[in-house]
Parts: C-alpha cells; sequence; structure tokens
C-alpha cells in the first residue's frame, strides 16, 4: 500500500515539476544565509473534508515526500485540523500564527496541498492572498500549477479559488439533498432527538424507554405526565421545579449516538419549549434550503390535551408567577382606554397590616408616549369588585346559555338553509366550467379549418377565459359559505360540549373558590375589558366606566365606578 502511494505521490510531482518545485537551497548554506528561502506548509482539514478520507495525515506524509524529493527548507509546518474552509485565515489558530509568521519575515512562501486547503470560498482566498502578499510571502500549491509570484499564477490561483468554492457549494448540495432524503423517509437529521424519544435502528423517531434513576419511569411517561399537569393549569415553572427535585437528567441525545450535558437543571424556558414543541402531537416539520418537510412521527401525547397545555401556556405569560402572592383574574385582559397599555394587578398594603388589590395601568409610574405630559392618569379599579362583577356574568351564563344558544341556533339554520340554496346553482356553474374547454376546442377547430381569422380567435379565446374566471369565482365564494356554515355547527357542538364541561366545573368552584379554575373560565369567555377615564377628574374621584366584551353576547356591557349598569353603546 505505501509502495503504490509513493509511487503515485511521485507520478503527481512529476507532472506539475516545471510549475510547483520551489527553489533549492543549497546544503553547504549557512542556516542565517538560507533563512530567507524557507517555505512555511499549511495544512488545513475539516469535517466535510474527513468524510472524503482527505485527512491530516494524508498530508503530512505527501509533504514529507514533496520536501524530500525537492529538497525543501521548512521553516514550520501549520495545520488546522478539523477548521472550516469557509472561516477567514486570521480567524483559525494555526492560520493566525501564520500570519504572524508571515509578518515577521520567517518565510518567503506558503505551499499547500491544494487551494482548496487554504480556503473554500474565494473571498477567503483572496483575503488570505493580500494578507501574505503585504509581507511579500507568494502561495505555491504541491499539485496545481500556479504560484502567486507571478501573473499568470495569481490568474490560475483565482480560477482554482473559483473552482474551490463551486466545489464546495455542490459538497453542501450533495449533503442537503441527502438530509432532505432521509427526512422524506421519517429519519432525525434535526440536531438533539427530543426529550421522550430516541432513534431506533433506521434512525426514526420512537417513544424513549429509558428508565429515570429513582422515578421508576421512562422519559416518555414523564412527557406524558407533563402535558397532562399543564393542561390542568400548571406552569412551566411549576414543572422545572418538579423535574429538578425528581433528578431528570438533562442530557441530550443525538440520533449517532453521541450525548451532551444539557446543563446542570431545567429551566422554565426549556419546559415551556418542550411544551410548544410540534413533534409531541405527532408532527415535525424539517426546514430544509428546499422548503419545509412535513413527517408524522410518533406521538406522545393526544392533539386535544397538545392544545389545552399550549393554551395554558400561552395564558400563563399574562400570568407571572415569580413573587406573586395572589392570582389576579383579570390580568392581561383589560386595556387602558387613555393610553392603550394594558392594566396590571397592584397590592397596596394599609395601616394595621390591611392589604388593598387593585387593577391599574401599566404606564402610571412612568411616564408614557413622549407626546404626553406627565404619566397616565387612568383611574385605579378596586380588584375584587371587578372581577366579582365579571365572573357573575361568567357564572350567569354558563348556568343559563339558552339566550345565547337559541340566538346561535338560529344563524346556524339561516347559514344551512342559504348554502342548500345555492347548492343546485353551483351544480350548473360547474357544469358551464366545463363546457368551456369544449368551446375552445370549437374555436381552434375553425381556426385550423381557416375559418376564423387569429384576431378573433384570440378575442373569443380571452372572452372565454374571463367568462371561467367569473364562474370559478361564484364557485369559490359558494364553497366559501358552505365551508363557514359546517364550521359554525362544528363550533355551536363545540361551545354546547363546553358549556356542559364548564357546568361541571362550576361545582368545584364553589366549593373550593379555585383561582386557576376561574382564570380558565373568564379566559375563555371574555374577548376585551375597556377602562375609560375622562381628562381632568380631580384627584383621588377620578370617574371611570368598564366596558366588557364577552363571546355569548354581541352587545358589550357596561358600568360605572359605582357598579351601576349604563346603556350599550
Amino acid at each position: 500500500m505505501r509502495t503504490t502511494l509513493r509511487v503515485g505521490l511521485a507520478t503527481t510531482l512529476l507532472c506539475v515539476e516545471s510549475f510547483t518545485m520551489p527553489k533549492r537551497v543549497p546544503k553547504s548554506t549557512p542556516a542565517s544565509a538560507d533563512l530567507p528561502q524557507r517555505v512555511a506548509l499549511y495544512l488545513r482539514v475539516s469535517t466535510e473534508d474527513q468524510q472524503e478520507r482527505d485527512t491530516i495525515e494524508v498530508q503530512q506524509y505527501f509533504f514529507v515526500n514533496y520536501t524530500k524529493t525537492y529538497d525543501v527548507a521548512v521553516f514550520d509546518t501549520y495545520a488546522d485540523d478539523g477548521v472550516s474552509g469557509t472561516l477567514p485565515l486570521d480567524q483559525r489558530p494555526e492560520g493566525r500564527r501564520l500570519l504572524e509568521d508571515a509578518t515577521a519575515g520567517r518565510f518567503i512562501s506558503v505551499v499547500v496541498y491544494k487551494v482548496d486547503r487554504l480556503g473554500r470560498s474565494l473571498q477567503v482566498l483572496m483575503d488570505a492572498y493580500h494578507a501574505l502578499e503585504a509581507s511579500n510571502v507568494s502561495i505555491r500549491s504541491a499539485n496545481e500549477p500556479f504560484d502567486t509570484s507571478t501573473n499568470m499564477g495569481k490568474f490560475l490561483f483565482q480560477l482554482l479559488g473559483s473552482m474551490a468554492e463551486l466545489d464546495r457549494s455542490n459538497i453542501l448540495e450533495r449533503m442537503t439533498l441527502g438530509r432532505d432524503r432521509a427526512a422524506r423517509q421519517g429519519k432525525w437529521t434535526t440536531g438533539p432527538v427530543p426529550f421522550g424519544y430516541e432513534t431506533d435502528a433506521e434512525g426514526c423517531l420512537i417513544p424513549s424507554t429509558r428508565l429515570v434513576a429513582g422515578v421508576g419511569k421512562t422519559e416518555a411517561d414523564l412527557v406524558r405526565e407533563l402535558f397532562a399537569r399543564m393542561a390542568q393549569g400548571s406552569t412551566a415553572i411549576v414543572e422545572a421545579r418538579h423535574w429538578n427535585a425528581l433528578g431528570v437528567p438533562t442530557t441530550r441525545y443525538h440520533s449517532n449516538g453521541t450525548t451532551r450535558q444539557g446543563g446542570k437543571r431545567w429551566y422554565p424556558s426549556r419546559v415551556a419549549l418542550l411544551i410548544a414543541a410540534d413533534v409531541y402531537r405527532g408532527s415535525h416539520v424539517y426546514d430544509s434550503r428546499h422548503g419545509p418537510i412535513t413527517r408524522t412521527v410518533p406521538a406522545l401525547v393526544d392533539a386535544d390535551v397538545w392544545s389545552l397545555a399550549n393554551t395554558v401556556r400561552q395564558g400563563n405569560r399574562h400570568l407571572p408567577k415569580g413573587n406573586e402572592t395572589r392570582t389576579y383574574l383579570l390580568r392581561g385582559l383589560i386595556t387602558c382606554g387613555v393610553c392603550g397599555c394594558a392594566y396590571v394587578g397592584q397590592s397596596v398594603t394599609r395601616l394595621r397590616g390591611k392589604r388593598d388589590l387593585y387593577y391599574r395601568c401599566g404606564t402610571r409610574s412612568s411616564p408614557t408616549d413622549p407626546g404626553r405630559d406627565g404619566r397616565c392618569y387612568s383611574a385605579i379599579v378596586p380588584a375584587r369588585w371587578l372581577e366579582d362583577l365579571v365572573w357573575a356574568d361568567c357564572r350567569r351564563f354558563i348556568l343559563n346559555p339558552g339566550d345565547a344558544l337559541a340566538e346561535a341556533q338560529r344563524q346556524l339554520q339561516e347559514r344551512q338553509q342559504h348554502a342548500a340554496q345555492h347548492e343546485d346553482e353551483r351544480k350548473r356553474y360547474l357544469q358551464a366550467i366545463a363546457e368551456k374547454d369544449q368551446e375552445r376546442e370549437r374555436i381552434m377547430l375553425l381556426f385550423r379549418r381557416g375559418r376564423l381569422p387569429l384576431d378573433a380567435v384570440e378575442r373569443q379565446l380571452e372572452d372565454i377565459a374571463r367568462e371561467e374566471a367569473e364562474l370559478q369565482k361564484r364557485c369559490r365564494d359558494m364553497d366559501t359559505q358552505r365551508t363557514v356554515a359546517e364550521t359554525f355547527a362544528s363550533n355551536l357542538t363545540d361551545a354546547q360540549h363546553t358549556l356542559e364541561r364548564l357546568q361541571t366545573r362550576l361545582q368545584e368552584v364553589d366549593a373550593t373558590d379555585n383561582q386557576t379554575i376561574k382564570r380558565q373560565v373568564i379566559e375563555l369567555l371574555v374577548l376585551q375589558m375597556l377602562i375609560d377615564t375622562p381628562e381632568g377628574a380631580p384627584k383621588g374621584k377620578t370617574p371611570y366606566t368598564v366596558t366588557i366584551k364577552y363571546v355569548f353576547s354581541a352587545t358589550p356591557t357596561r358600568f360605572a365606578q359605582n357598579g351601576e349598569s349604563l346603556p350599550s353603546i
């Protein structure tokens, strides 16, 4: 094997001898005299090149024979192992040292195995060339016919650099197409394997069977329990603490069998990202350079549980749990009518330790927009009064939804009747669209027989296309009406089932005053709350009105500061 390699190297060197052989340094010349004639050897490989078996060892073995054959005086060897060729030379460890020695005048030429060892893009190669040229150092290749100390060598250097960039682009394209093909086959090719999964012999995701030490459950079981607790109203903070207390490992597993420590503990942000991942409900989208690739994977949780858990996760963003000792049921739902900002909860401690709870505009404690002088003058609203007001409305509707459901049923019947009346008309439109192709054939037949001139054919074809587009538009409008009616019926059915579940949960709320369930119910039924405050009101006696929009009523509900019901606008 070694004899064959040496013969091949010798053959290569003989072919390029007239281009690449550096000046020989006489052996009798003192070291101080031959120092300026010395060259530097630069070697580099990256992950892509190692896949092509073009390793550092191959280049080192090549240069051992090269320097012996041509009696080259080598100042030093600079080898960047596992460094990308798209990285500038001065950002590589050995490349930086090479430039420093070149600036110091310790050699006159840099010899590389091939030009793509110096860089994989034309910009990187030209930057290296200019940096070395500033120190009067030329670039040579042991396997390519160029030497940048000559004009022709500079031209060939740029040409070969462009070819190296093209070669790298082709390699990346082949790798991308290979990953896309693997992704379409269901193989996991995107970073760490999601927690709760592992890969089988084919590289596809399967539920993890790894047991968590001290817990007696698999990672997949822990993920299922996590989603179940989140769907019941938990938070990412609570779940992160729970997993840390159980000692759930944070190790990240890769499909190639490697592992990496993912931190010392679980953080709420990572738990939140885990809950938001589509992969756990059985779908994953791989973002390829050629477009997204959707693939099906084994689901760990039901789609409804996943949706409910993420609804709770989104709602928790409006309810920070850090130092809060009380749940503000309306946080994130109230908007200031003065500046448009959100209202937040505030606790005020009075004499003898009594605590009063309020909702206030978030900009009352800081200046608002630059066009307004001072802080927001909006009113501060008692929290318990407003929460009781809203909860009473929600509770009243849940127990007696008859009027709202009757109105919804009436609207559904109107939509269904309207869609049924247009079904025959839609069929006529579809028949007319099908006949347009026959009209085109007749016109083209007359044209081929010479009975119609070209301009008349063009006009008639344009008329047919215009009529066909209008018919298709009418069909789409009818399809939309039918889809809206079907969606409305589905939503109404879901609403009825939801109300039945809420009626059951109301008993639990009445018995335990469960603030979490109250918050979920209010989020479901309240669309928006607006607090309007007139400008110029006396301090401490600021009047205000509260406008509440519910999903079960088309007419907003309005209250004055004293709780008096006001007529709707």
